[in-house]
């Protein structure tokens, strides 16, 4: 937790009417972001982690679902114009500091694609872009056989098929994995014929090694 603030970004509320102009910023300890080609420096977000009081998280959770846009920045994010669109979700929770006497308050909010990860998408989006994290998800998304070990050979089909692409990301190293099931299979099919994913030696149950919160959404270390 040592200079755990240096590692936060900001997240820049603003909304001006005729009658009232209301503007702050929060802490922002997580996001995942994907640029759009049009308009520039405008982004897609994806995943949204703020702190603030109980007013200003009242009136982000009011924006998210208006589909109102917010600008973010942090360690290596330049300032973007975002938006989780339409039908996100939000999920509000409590804080509370030693040294305070009122709570903080908590939102996450929530992209309709990243909630509705789905075997039948083409698209993956996922918080970690650490081969086993990867291709343990991209297993359990799509039902793939395989075990732990066949990790790295995968994701070096991902990047050999430019199949995975780098996301804006603030406290974590988020990836876009673009493909389906059948063209993952047919990856796994070609590396067992040729003898290079070798099958466990015992008989029983694949175990994957389990992984909490804190792994999932890993910062990265610079």
């Amino acid at each position: 937790m040592l200079n755990a603030h240096l590692r936060f970004g900001l997240f820049d509320y603003y909304r001006r009417t005729e009658k009232t102009t209301t503007h702050f910023k929060l802490h922002l300890d997580r996001f995942i972001g994907e640029v759009l080609p049009d308009p520039p420096r405008q982004a897609k977000a994806h995943f949204i982690s703020v702190i603030g009081s109980e007013t200003q998280i009242s009136a982000v959770s009011a924006a998210i679902f208006l589909e109102e846009s917010f600008t973010v920045e942090g360690p290596g994010v330049q300032p973007v114009r975002v938006c989780l669109e339409r039908n996100a979700q939000c999920y509000r929770g409590a804080v509370q500091l030693s040294d305070r006497k009122k709570s903080l308050r908590h939102l996450i909010g929530i992209s309709e694609e990243f909630a509705a990860a789905s075997a039948n998408a083409a698209r993956s989006l996922l918080p970690n872009s650490t081969p086993p994290f990867v291709w343990a998800s991209l297993a359990q998304i799509h039902g793939l056989p395989g075990v732990p070990e066949w990790a790295e050979w995968f994701h070096r089909q991902l990047e050999r098929h430019k199949a995975i692409v780098p996301l804006l990301g603030i406290g974590c190293c988020p990836v876009l994995v673009k493909g389906n099931k059948e063209r993952f299979l047919s990856w796994l099919s070609d590396g067992v014929r040729k003898g290079v994913l070798p099958f466990p030696t015992q008989m029983g149950p694949v175990r994957w090694p389990s992984r909490g919160l804190s792994q999932v959404f890993h910062a990265p270390s610079n």
